[in-house]
């Protein structure tokens, strides 16, 4: 590829390749992604491959950032402003949230921990419910969450743990 002369739609066709080949093998993921964020840094004269967010879905935050020079936000923060959550957390006894699974990933800034920040800004206990819950789930207690309750109980397929009336007996069982 070197002696390529690259353009940006040479460069988008790769960027689909690359999507397909770490959605169907997750093993070489890694390797491919940062391979492409490599040449598409020489090719554009850029260096964004460590911008927030660049790594987040694959690369797509990174091929948003570098080809249509966007800027990223997180998904809470909207959500939190279209919502009007912060007034209605503010005067709140407790903040009940949850999410399918709980983990390390949580805690870096995933919707429970936003909300949790929120309330913790106006000494609002946060706990939160969740699907399954990891053995590094604990990091969520730095941001905010106080505890969180796993709702599932048995080992099931994830078909049946999505059921929407099986969910609903498990939370109200764990509540």
């Amino acid at each position: 590829l070197n002696d390529i002369a690259l353009c940006p739609s040479f460069l988008s066709t790769l960027f689909l390749l690359i999507c397909k080949k770490l959605l169907t093998n997750r093993r070489y993921g890694a390797k491919i992604e940062v391979k492409y964020a490599n040449i598409t840094e020489k090719a554009l004269n850029i260096s964004t491959k460590n911008a927030e967010g660049a790594g987040a879905a694959g690369g797509l935050g990174f091929a948003f950032i570098s080809y249509l020079n966007a800027s990223l936000e997180k998904g809470i923060k909207l959500i939190i402003e279209k919502t009007g959550l912060e007034d209605k957390i503010k005067d709140a006894d407790l903040v009940v949230t949850g999410e399918g699974r709980l983990d390390f990933q949580t805690a870096m800034g995933k919707a429970p921990v936003g909300v949790a920040e929120i309330a913790q800004k106006y000494g609002v206990t946060t706990i939160a419910f969740a699907g399954c819950v990891t053995n590094d789930a604990g990091e969520c207690n730095n941001h905010g969450i106080k505890a969180f309750f796993p709702i599932l109980r048995e080992i099931c397929t994830l078909d049946k743990a999505m059921d929407k009336e099986y969910a609903r007996n498990n939370l109200e069982k764990t509540a």
